[in-house]
């Protein structure tokens, strides 16, 4: 009986699935693929509190990267990942900041990832960014998170 395949194998297959444009609905490694990205963000995260940046890695015809706040990154990961199914795009990776202050360190924390994101990708909207890099985008977030974390301690 073969291996499960890896985290990064089922990534790249669906990475590579999706660019070539799938079909609805979407294939079932997709949904697999999301579960288990859903799963690790579940398991790392408690409930609503304090607001989150979130990074999302989207795979589709025009592979993006979303960075965005919530309350609730949970229940708001997932409502992204429903929107996206109609269009034939699909999580790939995600991943969650530390929590904020409140919403207006959120609000500037945010803020300043996109503006780094902007200087390298394209953006398709304000949270979206074409071909964006999912490991330089949750180095933004971060960053972001602690640069606003330090400014409010003092």
């Amino acid at each position: 009986m073969p291996a499960s395949p890896t985290l990064q194998e089922l990534q790249a297959e669906v990475r590579e699935l999706l660019r070539a444009g799938a079909v609805f609905p979407l294939p079932s490694v997709v949904r697999r693929l999301q579960h288990r990205v859903l799963s690790r963000v579940d398991e790392e995260l408690g409930g609503a509190g304090r607001p989150r940046l979130y990074v999302l890695e989207i795979a589709g015809a025009v592979p993006r990267v979303k960075i965005g706040i919530s309350s609730n990154p949970r229940a708001r990961v997932r409502q992204h990942v429903t929107e996206m199914t109609r269009y034939q795009h699909g999580l790939v990776d995600a991943y969650v900041t530390d929590p904020l202050a409140g919403p207006v360190a959120a609000d500037r924390a945010e803020g300043q990832a996109h503006r780094w994101m902007r200087k390298i990708f394209a953006p398709i909207t304000r949270e979206e960014f074409a071909h964006g890099d999912f490991a330089f985008a949750v180095v933004c977030a971060d960053q972001a998170v602690r640069i606003q974390d330090e400014a409010d301690a003092r």
